[in-house]
């Protein structure tokens, strides 16, 4: 494509030479196509800025997602931390609280059995509560 801008200008001249019988006529030719020959530089040098300009955006969207995919995993880690603390407190909360409720069911049968069995002296009084 950049070859078929660099020799534009020159098929521009030559058809505008060859279709023209006067001098006036040639050289505004030999103009237009001096000018279609910059802007066709001007063009390229466009379009390399925004190959460069393509590339660094590239590259900055590569870091971009690295660093993502850092931050996911990062906290992914935590997560996975944070969820083991609370199975090793949730483990030791309930080898507590069984043994609470294992006491406190042991209690309540011992008074069971002291108010069915008829015992003053088992029997929770008025004045302990």
């Amino acid at each position: 494509m950049r070859r078929f801008f660099a020799a534009l200008p020159i098929m521009v001249l030559a058809i505008a030479i060859a279709g023209c019988g006067n001098q006036q006529q040639a050289e505004q030719a030999e103009a237009s196509a001096a000018k279609a020959q910059q802007a066709a530089e001007h063009a390229e040098q466009a379009a390399n800025q925004a190959q460069v300009a393509a590339d660094k955006a590239t590259e900055a969207a590569n870091r971009a997602t690295r660093a993502v995919e850092d931050a996911t995993r990062e906290i992914n880690r935590v997560s996975d931390h944070i969820d083991q603390m609370a199975r090793d407190r949730e483990a030791a909360t309930h080898g507590r609280r069984l043994s609470h409720v294992k006491k406190a069911a042991r209690k309540a049968a011992a008074n069971k059995a002291a108010v069915a069995s008829g015992s003053p002296a088992a029997a929770p009084s008025a004045s302990a509560k």
